[in-house]
């Protein structure tokens, strides 16, 4: 058994922490979709999980730039991604207007209408997803389970 001084932090596994600073603009989604997928294989997720996470990743990021920032091109949005013992989790913060999922109606699967595809996305391919008012905007924190 190891001991611990208190006020010390103990980990067993590194953490490992990737951030992305982007503006609001379509065509900086792919690179950090990329990356991400990269960095999810890196820590040990399946091919076909961390490809489940760049697709939620672009849809959120999508959803943030359409509905949120009303198609701004220059808006800051920060991607930070962290490694936990068995997860991966995403956080997507902006500065965009206030936005509540629980308000909109949730769509059928088989529904084949443009829209609502990206919180289909985040409730079917995410082990969790929490969505946090701020004062400034929001924040999205999306876990994914590594097995």
């Amino acid at each position: 058994m190891e001991t611990v001084a208190e006020g010390e932090t103990f980990a067993r596994k590194r953490v490992m922490t990737k951030q992305w600073n982007i503006n609001s603009h379509p065509a900086g989604l792919r690179k950090v979709r990329r990356e991400l997928e990269a960095f999810a294989q890196s820590i040990g997720m399946a091919e076909e999980s961390s490809n489940a996470v760049g697709l939620v990743l672009n849809e959120a990021l999508a959803n943030v730039i359409r509905h949120g920032y009303e198609g701004a091109h220059d808006k800051p949005i920060r991607v930070t991604a962290e490694t936990g013992e068995k997860e991966l989790t995403i956080s997507i913060r902006d500065w965009a207007k206030p936005f509540d999922p629980s308000i909109l109606k949730q769509k059928s699967n088989d529904e084949l209408k443009p829209g609502g595809i990206g919180l289909i996305c985040i409730r079917k391919l995410m082990d969790d997803a929490r969505y946090e008012r701020l004062p400034d905007g929001m924040l999205l924190t999306l876990t994914k389970k590594l097995a």
